[in-house]
């Protein structure tokens, strides 16, 4: 594909995207408001298991598999671009018609120390977005390792919630979100609500995974023409992530319409209208081994591993 054919409303970002937290939502979402089109394409790069392990030292927690299909959930991402080159290369862009790749404000270095996105900033195909504060694969292991962190009860921002809630191009309305019920929501989604013709999924969400998206999937698919699905997050003193991280990252998920934030214990929607989504079947489910449990133990079994890559990164050993 030649440079005349490169679109400023098709954008690529790439990543490894491990535990695909909110922070990558929050970049993706940020690269999808570059382009001005509502039919413009985001193309999401994720690097393999192999191409991590060599950059970073060590391979990813979760497997290529499940980050692909993380990333394909994202409700801003248009395309997914398995095996991307942990070096970002101007002929990957072109052949999908992508003049720019966006990427947050901090340097990415591959494994000989060099800037990964030099060859696309010194061809001017380089955007920078602001890198989401206060979240990374790195706090969240370390979190694991340290047992430290547990059930934070922080709420996200009206801004955030905001921003979050946006439909497939980034700027539309599209989720509700509601505090503990359903009488004052505190953003306002892009359809009527209507209580009985919703679908409220409950469970705390915790280190939002491919398990999870598949149930949330798979009642989407089950539900009436016109029915909405409304994940229901629970206040939770064991989580490992706070109650703004497990917010922000289900209503990134494009089989949601809308969230309820529980604090204090409270009960949310009536249970006429609830499903817990741990009582869901798991059966034919492809992600059906995944749990909190399996990766937690996924980087316990391999504690030495994971400090020295954390201390690496400059996060404090254990």
């Amino acid at each position: 594909m030649t440079g005349a054919q490169l679109s400023d409303d098709l954008v690529w970002i790439d990543g490894c995207f491990d535990f695909t937290h909110h922070g990558h939502a929050g970049a993706i979402l940020q690269a999808r408001k570059t382009i001005s089109s509502p039919t413009g394409v985001l193309f999401c790069g994720v690097h393999n298991d192999e191409d991590i392990k060599f950059n970073k030292g060590s391979m990813p927690v979760m497997n290529a598999r499940e980050r692909y299909e993380h990333t394909r959930a994202n409700r801003w991402c248009g395309k997914v671009v398995e095996d991307a080159p942990y070096v970002t290369q101007p002929d990957w862009l072109d052949r999908c018609g992508c003049r720019y790749v966006v990427h947050g404000d901090d340097i990415t270095l591959a494994a000989d120390g060099t800037d990964c996105y030099q060859v696309m900033k010194d061809l001017g195909r380089f955007k920078v977005v602001k890198r989401t504060p206060g979240v990374s694969t790195t706090e969240i292991i370390h979190r694991i390792l340290t047992g430290s962190g547990k059930g934070s009860r922080e709420m996200p921002s009206l801004e955030e919630l905001q921003s979050y809630s946006a439909g497939p191009d980034g700027f539309t309305k599209h989720c509700f979100v509601f505090e503990n019920d359903l009488k004052d929501p505190l953003v306002l989604g892009g359809y009527s609500f209507e209580p009985q013709n919703c679908k409220f999924v409950r469970g705390n969400f915790d280190l939002f995974h491919m398990g999870q998206i598949e149930q949330l999937a798979r009642i989407r698919a089950a539900a009436s023409s016109g029915a909405r699905i409304i994940a229901v997050i629970e206040t939770d003193d064991d989580c490992i992530m706070s109650l703004k991280e497990r917010s922000l990252s289900v209503l990134s998920c494009r089989y949601i319409d809308g969230l309820v934030i529980l604090t204090a214990d409270q009960q949310g929607p009536s249970a006429e209208y609830l499903i817990d989504n741990r009582s869901l079947p798991q059966d034919n489910n492809e992600f059906q081994y995944l749990n909190r449990d399996v990766i937690v133990n996924r980087i316990l079994d391999q504690r030495d591993l994971y400090v020295q890559r954390n201390s690496r990164k400059g996060m404090p050993t254990v």
